[in-house]
């Protein structure tokens, strides 16, 4: 599979490119700074410029000939505005203009639901959620929605759960084997909820 990560200079996306390369998988990975990026022909692996104040039509040039798009991309809170909200709906565009055949999108627990919003990042679920909300009303995207709960550094359990509770945590690295799992999954157009649980990750995302 050709897989394009948007935010792949993040924890998560760094994690993510890694594990998609030693599976076999074709990566362009959108930085800031491509230099910063080594790249490995033996791994099929291409670093692009890609900044998400670009326009739309200059974001899908990016995305031509690939079969997914992966949007791992945050601000820190830094431009919440920019990259985690209008960043990530210029890349749902850019993605449908190109037809590109599955989007998946890393999204934060319970972002639907302003009930369950923690106080203290309040203005990033306000943009996960309208990002979310724009994907799947204003959208033909075959998506996946991953909404891990609490994130830490932890070493990788391997297993989840997909009715998470609160308070509760999950390592970096099983939210990238998620999403991973997501992009050959038989879910469409579907939100998952994750935290470490009992369940293998591939049997939990598959099922």
């Amino acid at each position: 599979m050709k897989i394009f990560v948007v935010g792949a200079h993040g924890q998560i996306g760094q994690l993510l490119v890694h594990k998609l390369l030693d599976r076999g998988d074709t990566v362009t990975g959108g930085y800031r700074d491509p230099l910063t990026q080594t790249p490995d022909p033996e791994k099929n692996f291409r670093a692009v410029e890609l900044d998400l104040s670009w326009p739309v039509n200059r974001l899908a040039d990016l995305f031509a000939g690939h079969d997914a798009v992966v949007f791992a991309a945050g601000s820190r809170g830094k431009d919440l505005l920019g990259v985690d909200l209008d960043g990530a709906i210029k890349t749902m565009k850019a993605a449908e203009a190109k037809d590109v055949g599955r989007f998946i999108m890393l999204s934060a627990l319970d972002a639907e639901d302003p009930a369950h919003w923690p106080a203290q990042l309040h203005d990033y679920y306000i943009a996960k959620y309208y990002a979310d909300e724009w994907l799947i009303h204003n959208t033909d995207l075959d998506y996946v929605i991953v909404q891990p709960t609490s994130l830490t550094n932890e070493p990788a359990q391997g297993t989840i759960t997909l009715q998470p509770q609160r308070p509760s945590t999950i390592p970096r690295a099983d939210v990238a084997d998620v999403l991973v799992a997501a992009l050959d999954s038989d879910r469409h157009r579907e939100t998952i909820k994750i935290a470490t649980g009992p369940t293998p990750i591939e049997e939990a995302v598959k099922s």
